[in-house]
């Protein structure tokens, strides 16, 4: 199975200060694993899967999915929610299902304010008190998903997403994302809010008379920069999935004629925006039975197969045959993630970026690790592509942080001592934090 070292290993051409607009610093990065596809492949099985497999080998694994329908509560038999959630019985597991729409019903109150607040007097003045209250009353009625803009639910979901990759309790994240075309539009979608937000403009300044005193100049500038903010979020976000080092997506496909041909055109528009695809599994293949009709489906089936693999030569495939039940509880995706990364690693998963598992290899590194010895306690984190002047040492509540750009988070270590005792050393990355006994 090939692995091109120049598919897979190159220098990184963003910087961290460059690719994360809107103010947006890291503090630390988990590894993001992708899983994608058509709807109804087995996304939501083969993310879980992994997603317990990295546990199991000792990684701190957040598993997050933006499927409004929770079949990855369905899916561990364990009822996740709006934050990371530790999943009962299974050590270095969280999970945590993304609702978009709770999302803009929480935005929503934003927005009604920068409009009601400009009504005033000029609305009581033209349409009266009543009018005014009946508007208002619309506003309240509102659901985020009257809102929703091609693409803008899977934005949603990645900008939520973004806090918990700096977060470096984590090690890697399990992103199962919406279906490819959800994915595909929310690439799309700084041109579209680019677009939208022009549209904007050009109606404003067409009724700038009559929208200034009904909304006021205040509150139109108000929703302008939120539209602004949002978009630099959403190129910040594009940017962490076209770095290589950070991310990698996995094609999850069945071996029929539309999701392999969708399989086929999603990879190359993932290529277009820059987005390399690393791994493909094939899922529900049909067993090698003695059969007339299993055989003839298998032969149709191995047919697309092939097809995949000259379309795919450079990325690791992964086969997967179809179980005579349904995948679902921990012990059963368990011997999912065995089929897909074989056996738990026996090479010990250091700060240093690595491939692991077989059938399908995995890049994989952790966020931070602790070395202890007689004389110090040194704590080493995975920092992309940051100078030392931008990191100081602080103390919070009587436990030292680490502050970038004035973004803080306390370390993950129980030992205590004041900042200026700490050593800092930057170097290939990785931030080495050395406190005395």
């Amino acid at each position: 199975m090939p692995f091109p070292a120049e598919i897979y290993h190159f220098e990184a051409t963003l910087c961290w200060r460059q690719a994360l607009e809107g103010g947006i610093t890291p503090k630390g990065m988990a590894r993001l694993l992708l899983f994608g596809g058509k709807g109804g492949v087995g996304k939501t099985t083969c993310a879980a899967a992994t997603a317990l497999w990295l546990a199991d080998a000792g990684l701190r694994t957040l598993l997050v999915s933006s499927d409004p329908a929770h079949s990855t509560s369905d899916s561990l038999n364990f009822q996740l929610g709006n934050e990371p959630t530790p999943v009962t019985g299974v050590e270095n597991l969280w999970g945590m299902e993304l609702d978009p729409e709770v999302q803009m019903d929480e935005m929503l109150p934003k927005l009604s304010e920068a409009l009601s607040g400009g009504f005033g007097g000029n609305m009581d003045m033209f349409f009266g008190q009543q009018t005014k209250q009946d508007i208002g009353d619309e506003f309240a009625d509102l659901k985020g998903g009257d809102l929703l803009l091609p693409g803008l639910d899977e934005a949603l979901a990645f900008d939520r997403l973004l806090k918990h990759l700096e977060d470096i309790r984590f090690d890697v994240i399990v992103f199962d994302t919406a279906p490819t075309g959800h994915t595909l539009r929310f690439l799309a979608l700084p041109e579209i809010l680019e677009n939208w937000s022009g549209k904007i403009a050009r109606l404003a300044r067409s009724t700038g008379g009559v929208r200034s005193l009904l909304f006021g100049r205040k509150q139109e500038v108000a929703i302008q920069e939120e539209l602004d903010k949002f978009q630099a979020r959403v190129i910040a976000t594009r940017k962490i999935l076209t770095d290589h080092r950070l991310t990698g997506f996995t094609l999850v496909t069945i071996p029929e004629k539309m999701a392999v041909d969708e399989s086929v055109r999603a990879v190359a528009t993932l290529g277009e925006f820059s987005i390399q695809v690393e791994g493909a599994i094939i899922n529900r293949i049909t067993p090698d039975l003695d059969h007339e009709f299993l055989q003839n489906r298998r032969r149709a089936e191995q047919s697309y197969i092939e097809l995949l693999r000259g379309e795919f030569d450079t990325i690791a495939i992964a086969q997967v045959e179809l179980e005579d039940s349904d995948i679902h509880g921990i012990e059963s995706l368990r011997k999912v993630g065995l089929i897909l990364h074989g056996e738990k690693p026996t090479k010990t998963i250091g700060i240093s970026e690595d491939y692991f598992g077989k059938q399908l290899p995995l890049r994989l590194r952790r966020s931070f690790i602790i070395d202890e010895s007689d004389e110090h306690t040194a704590l080493k984190i995975h920092l992309p592509n940051i100078t030392r002047e931008k990191i100081k040492i602080i103390e919070i509540d009587g436990k030292l942080a680490i502050s970038i750009d004035n973004r803080e988070q306390v370390l993950p270590i129980e030992e205590s001592c004041r900042a200026e005792f700490v050593k800092v050393d930057l170097a290939d990355e990785i931030l080495t934090l050395t406190l005395p006994f």
